[in-house]
Order: structure tokens, then C-alpha cells, then sequence
């Protein structure tokens, strides 16, 4: 079985964002979640140019 560790950590990261943005529910827009989220947005993009194929 051969595991995609690029797309692993993806979808870690993704997780980790939403249950961090759920823990701040009361007021969920803020500084750390808007730069969680640019993070795992240009993370998310250089995955998928890095690993086109």
C-alpha cells in the first residue's frame, strides 16, 4: 500500500483548521483563524502544483 503523504498532511492540516476554528465558536472570525486558513490555503495550492501530474 503506497500512502500520499503530500495529500495526508493536507487533509491533517485541514482538521486541524476547522476543530481550532470550532473551538473559537463564540467568535470564530479572527486574526489566528484568518492566517490558519491563508496557511493551509497556500499550502493546499503548492501541493497541487508540486504534485500534478
Amino acid at each position: 500500500m503506497k500512502i500520499n503523504w503530500p495529500l495526508l498532511a493536507v487533509i491533517t492540516w485541514f482538521l486541524a483548521f476547522v476543530t481550532g476554528v470550532w473551538a473559537d465558536m463564540p467568535n470564530p472570525i479572527n486574526l489566528t483563524n484568518i492566517l490558519g486558513f491563508l496557511a493551509f490555503v497556500a499550502f493546499f495550492v503548492y501541493y497541487r502544483v508540486t504534485y500534478k501530474k
